[in-house]
């Protein structure tokens, strides 16, 4: 695509932590409405059913009726977890973590853990309604969001490394791409198996590029903000406050 324009490649400037030439991960996680709409009915389903259970199992101070049943129910459910724990293929990991959860206490060991799937739950539902947002709250057809996201990035790959916006034609004769752009753009769509038309993309993805595409990028060390740990540390603090925000909400219904 680049050599053309008297361009290198950038074969050579891949690494460990980057090792395709441009990003070619999905920006969205599903292939269709149909497909995203049935997970997000499972979690929320999942997330009435899981909460519920959790409240009919709890020792609410304001319930001395259910603390008595609670209290009468603990032991005789510890007691046949403990009977019904593998005794077997002990050597299995899963195995094993069934058994010592019968042995230090089955039903709040459980409890705890409906708790932890509970918040994991939440946090993916909070992620899914993001994506609702982004992707699936349009009234017509959804695009194929990875076909243009993908021919969007080599357009800015190509704008970057040759400093022009990239062109896309067709030969005289047949319907075959005839610019450089073009035919990285149909390789790219078959090495990734996207099945879309490579025009209608590629003609969307030129339109969009700007001036700054242009411009060669800032030098970023982004090694050095990994090893520092700021990333990871960011993402912790995001996902410790969401954590703590579902929880309050949990605890006020």
């Amino acid at each position: 695509m680049l050599a053309p324009f008297g361009k290198d490649g950038v074969r050579n400037e891949t690494t460990i932590l980057f090792p395709d030439p441009f990003d070619i991960s999905k920006p969205n996680q599903h292939d269709s409405k149909a497909e995203f709409q049935r997970e997000l009915d499972a979690v929320s389903a999942c997330m009435s059913h899981i909460d519920a259970a959790l409240n009919l199992l709890s020792m609410p101070e304001d319930s001395p009726d259910q603390r008595d049943m609670v209290g009468r129910l603990m032991p005789i459910i510890d007691q046949k977890m403990r009977t019904g724990a593998p005794r077997e293929s002990l050597s299995d990991s899963t195995e094993l973590i069934r058994k010592n959860v019968a042995e230090v206490g089955g039903y709040l060991s459980s409890y705890l853990v409906m708790i932890d799937f509970s918040v994991a739950l939440k946090i993916r539902y909070q992620e899914l309604k993001e994506q609702e947002e982004r992707f699936w709250s349009i009234k017509h057809r959804a695009p194929d969001y990875y076909a243009r996201t993908i021919a969007l990035r080599l357009a800015k790959l190509f704008a970057r490394k040759v400093g022009k916006r990239p062109t896309y034609g067709t030969a005289p004769t047949g319907d075959n791409p005839s610019t450089s752009y073009g035919r990285a753009l149909e390789e790219v769509f078959e090495i990734l198996e996207i099945k879309q038309n490579v025009r209608t993309h590629a003609k969307w993805a030129v339109q969009r590029i700007i001036e700054e595409d242009l411009l060669p990028p800032s030098p970023v060390n982004f090694l050095s903000e990994i090893m520092s740990g700021r990333s990871e540390r960011d993402s912790s603090d995001k996902m410790r406050k969401i954590t703590d925000a579902l929880m309050r909400k949990s605890s006020h219904k």
